[in-house]
This record gives C-alpha cells, sequence and structure tokens, in this order.
C-alpha cells in the first residue's frame, strides 16, 4: 500500500487537500479544540498531539493552554508551528501507517472488492475510530466481499450520516475519484 496516495487522501477528506492547513492550528467547531496535520490531530482531545508540540515543536504547557482554551489571538502560535513541517509530515506519515497496519492486522476481515475499499476502512477509522469488535468491525466481518458502499452506506446510518449525508458522500466521491 502506497502511503504517499493515502497520505493525499486523507489531506482530500481532512483539509480539502490544502496543503498550507498543514502548520497552522484550525478550529472544526462544536467539541472540537485546536487541530494541526493533514491528520487533523485535536489537541484537546489527543494528549499524543500535546506531547508532540512540547517535545518535537519547542511549544511549552502556557502554548498548549492557550490551544486547550481555544485562545482567539494565536497567531505567534502559528508562526512557531510553521517552522516544523518535516516533523509534522512525519507524525502524518507514522500516524498513517500505523492506521493502515491496524486496519490491515483486524480479525476476520473479509475480502476487499479492490484495494480502494480498504482505504474507505482507514478513513472510517481516521473519522470515527474503528474498533475491535464494534460497529464496523461486527458489520463487515458479517460480509463475504467487502465494497466500497457497504461503507458508504453504513456511515450513512451512523448519527454523523444522518446529521451530515453531504460530508459522508463528499469523502465517499474524494476517494472514489482520487483513488488511482
Amino acid at each position: 500500500m502506497d502511503l504517499n496516495k493515502v497520505m493525499y487522501i486523507i489531506a482530500l477528506n481532512e483539509i480539502s487537500g490544502n496543503e498550507n492547513v498543514i502548520c497552522r492550528f484550525s478550529y472544526a467547531g462544536g467539541i472540537s479544540g485546536y487541530s494541526f496535520g493533514r491528520s487533523q490531530f485535536d489537541v484537546k482531545h489527543n494528549s499524543k498531539a500535546g506531547e508532540f508540540l512540547k517535545e518535537n515543536c519547542g511549544f511549552t504547557a502556557g502554548d498548549i493552554e492557550r490551544l486547550l482554551r481555544l485562545d482567539k489571538n494565536i497567531n505567534d502560535l502559528n508562526e512557531k508551528l510553521r517552522k516544523y513541517r518535516k516533523e509534522i509530515d512525519e507524525l502524518d506519515r507514522k500516524h498513517i501507517k500505523e492506521m493502515v497496519n491496524y486496519v490491515a492486522n483486524l480479525n476476520e476481515l473479509p475480502e476487499f472488492e479492490d484495494e480502494k475499499t480498504f482505504v474507505h476502512l482507514v478513513d472510517y477509522h481516521n473519522q470515527f475510530n474503528l474498533s475491535k469488535n464494534g460497529l464496523m468491525h461486527n458489520f463487515i466481518k458479517s460480509k463475504k466481499i467487502l465494497k466500497s458502499e457497504d461503507i458508504y452506506n453504513f456511515k450513512l446510518g451512523l448519527k454523523w450520516g444522518k446529521k451530515a449525508p453531504q460530508d459522508v458522500k463528499r469523502r465517499y466521491l474524494n476517494i472514489e475519484n482520487n483513488w488511482k
């Protein structure tokens, strides 16, 4: 599996392919916190994101606290983050490799119609967390051959799919139209 291609797809789905966003904190609203990178590492909900900023980007505990408070004036923190594109790219690559390995090593996987179907499943894991023996895992274990449309229809049946079917469709079409 070509990790660069998977990174490209995740970037399309998470940041609309806008690479300028990789090294800038963005706020999606709702219960989210500030996020960065292709994979949109959420500082509020992912303790590893804050640790990464401290250990690899020179962020202080005070800087992290400002991000957690959703401080509106973070231009200085964006400037600091911009200097660490290489490190953020490595974090994204490591994260995506871990997701690919996680999904590939789930037990009782069905046959996949094609590689693109597997990418849909990795994208599902990135967005929702595909838990072992959870809803999606149990659903796919019931299939002989898993197709992209199966994942799409499953997502439409979720709370998020009912609330934002256009987002489910956008992510689906990004993969369908860009995985070559």
